[in-house]
C-alpha cells in the first residue's frame, strides 16, 4: 500500500482516504512525428524527444464508517480535486518529487464506499519535479568556469513543460558580459552598475530589474542556455566584471 498522498497542498488523510496502489507509466507517451516511406519498409522518424501528458491513476480507499459521512465530505473532496491551475501531486513513496497534475475525469464516491475503493485519474505534465530547487552561487571578476550538477534525468531548456525553471541571476557591475553553457552563448551588450540581471532560460527573457532587456542580448537568443543531466559548466566572461552569479533550477525526472 502506498498510503498517504497530497494534492494541491492537502493530504489525502484529511478526507480519511488512503492510496492502495498507483499506476504510473514508466514513460509518458512520446510525441511521434513519422512519415511512411513509399515503396520501402519502415518510416522516417522526426523524433525530437518530447512527450505528451502522463496519466497517473490512484486506487484509493475510504476509512470512514458510513456512506452518509462520506457524502457529507463529497463537496469538500470535489473542491479539493477540482483546480483551475496545475496542482502539485506528491505520492508518499517518492516524497522528494512532485507532478503537476489536474483531475479531468469523474470520480465515483459511491463505488468508493460500496466496493471499498475507487480510482482517481490525474492528468500530469510529463516529468516529475524536485520538491527542492537547486541553487548554486559564485563570484566572478573575470573569466570564470563554474561546474555544477543536475541530479535529474531530463534536460531543462526552452522546450521544457509548464512549471519548469532555469534562471541565472547576475548581481553587480560589468562593462561587457557573456554567459556560455553546453555549446550555447548569450552576450549582454550594455554596461550596468550595481544592477540585477535575470536570464530565464525557459521563458527566454532577460530582465534588468523590471525592464525587458531582450533587445540588448546577442548570441543564441533563439534557444538561450540549457542544463543537461549530470555535470554542467557555466562560463562567465566579460570586462569590468564584479558580480555574483546564482543558478536556480528545478531538476526533473522522466
Amino acid at each position: 500500500m502506498i498510503g498517504a498522498f497530497s494534492f494541491n497542498g492537502v493530504e489525502s488523510s484529511t478526507f480519511d482516504m488512503v492510496c492502495k496502489s498507483v499506476k504510473r507509466p514508466l514513460l509518458p507517451a512520446a510525441k511521434t512525428k513519422r512519415i511512411d516511406l513509399p515503396g520501402s519498409s519502415g518510416a522516417y522518424d522526426f523524433d525530437d524527444h518530447e512527450y505528451s501528458l502522463r496519466t497517473i491513476t490512484m486506487k484509493v480507499t475510504y476509512l470512514g464508517t458510513s456512506f452518509e459521512e462520506l457524502r457529507t465530505r463529497a463537496r469538500s473532496i470535489a473542491a479539493w480535486l477540482s483546480t483551475a491551475s496545475w496542482g502539485q501531486l506528491i505520492i508518499n513513496d517518492e516524497a522528494d518529487k512532485y507532478y503537476l497534475a489536474k483531475v479531468t475525469s469523474e470520480t465515483d464516491l459511491t463505488t468508493m464506499f460500496e466496493a471499498g475503493e475507487a480510482e482517481i485519474t490525474f492528468d500530469c505534465q510529463p516529468f516529475a519535479y524536485s520538491v527542492d530547487e537547486s541553487e548554486f552561487s559564485f563570484a566572478a571578476t573575470g573569466l570564470t568556469n563554474y561546474e555544477f550538477s543536475n541530479p535529474g534525468t531530463r534536460h531543462i531548456d526552452y522546450h521544457s513543460p509548464y512549471g519548469s525553471e532555469s534562471k541565472i541571476t547576475i548581481v553587480g557591475t560589468w562593462t561587457t558580459l557573456s554567459l556560455a553553457m553546453n555549446g550555447a552563448t548569450l552576450s549582454y551588450n550594455e554596461a550596468a552598475t550595481s544592477s540585477t540581471l535575470v536570464i530565464d532560460n525557459v521563458e527566454m527573457t532577460a530582465l534588468l530589474g523590471t525592464t525587458n532587456k531582450f533587445s540588448v542580448l546577442s548570441g543564441d537568443i533563439d534557444t538561450f542556455l540549457s542544463i543537461i543531466s549530470g555535470s554542467n559548466t557555466l562560463t562567465v566572461n566579460g570586462t569590468g566584471l564584479n558580480v555574483t552569479v546564482t543558478i536556480d533550477f528545478i531538476p526533473m525526472w522522466i
